[in-house]
């Protein structure tokens, strides 16, 4: 067993540099040796470029990008609360695959399917209105990827009467702006914001900007990063961590300009 443990290690250890992104580290070192007695600052410059993509692709940084905006609200729960008849629930899009060969009009992104699905969850146990928000793409024949969540949560079992529908937003605050729209007609109290842990820092500030009036209640789903320990293969190079610190980066640059706007 010891050695069958030892062999999977060594065959994750030597996958990682040989899948993206870990194969340009690997590129790299090569590439620092064929130069080794050549150029300086070639060498130099190699060095800096492998310690980069070695950083933002490993699981250790990925935690330091994604937990401050992953922890900053807790998991939402149903239990032991009392809810109110004026609920809205709010599912965010998280974009779209565009003319796949399954669907020329387009499908959901995993994202914006986790999304749904938890938006589903919550609707089971609360039953209030579902507002499913997000557009298009311009220049796209993609169908406005609030229809294709409110088709989704119909197959799943939600009654056509209880989604409205938001088809044009094209971003955080658009969302924000016409599901408050929504909200006033659904003569809603409360909001019940459903996105991404990790977009949930920046959504969720936006929303109390446009919904000055409403209570709004963070619903956070589809964590990235597991809470384990950290471990011997979060200081190997993944595409998972290079994805998560990427999501992180678009967050966080994301706010300064919401702030800074």
């Amino acid at each position: 067993t010891n050695l069958r443990e030892v062999q999977i290690i060594f065959l994750k250890i030597l996958s990682s540099f040989f899948e993206v992104p870990g194969i340009f580290i690997t590129l790299c070192i090569v590439m620092f040796f064929y130069y080794l007695k050549k150029e300086k600052k070639i060498r130099k410059f190699l060095l800096i470029i492998t310690l980069i993509v070695y950083i933002i692709s490993s699981g250790w940084f990925a935690r330091i990008m994604v937990y401050p905006l992953e922890n900053m609200y807790p998991p939402f729960s149903t239990q032991g609360k009392m809810f109110s008849k004026n609920g809205l629930l709010v599912v965010l899009g998280g974009g779209m695959n565009s003319n796949v060969p399954s669907d020329p009009t387009g499908d959901l992104s995993e994202i914006s399917f986790q999304r749904i699905y938890n938006g589903f969850l919550l609707y089971q146990n609360l039953k209030y209105p579902i507002v499913v928000t997000g557009g298009k793409l311009p220049n796209t024949n993609d169908s406005p990827e609030a229809l294709k969540m409110k088709e989704t949560l119909v197959r799943l079992g939600v009654n056509p009467s209880d989604i409205l529908l938001e088809p044009k937003a094209v971003n955080t605050s658009e969302n924000a702006i016409y599901s408050a729209e929504k909200a006033k007609e659904a003569g809603a109290e409360k909001v019940y914001l459903i996105t991404s842990a990790i977009h949930m820092p920046r959504s969720f500030s936006v929303f109390k900007k446009y919904m000055k009036d409403l209570e709004v209640v963070p619903v956070p789903v589809g964590y990235l990063l597991s809470r384990n320990s950290l471990n011997w293969y979060d200081f190997f190079p993944s595409i998972s961590s290079l994805r998560a610190v990427s999501m992180a980066w678009h967050e966080y640059a994301g706010m300064i300009f919401y702030i800074t706007k």
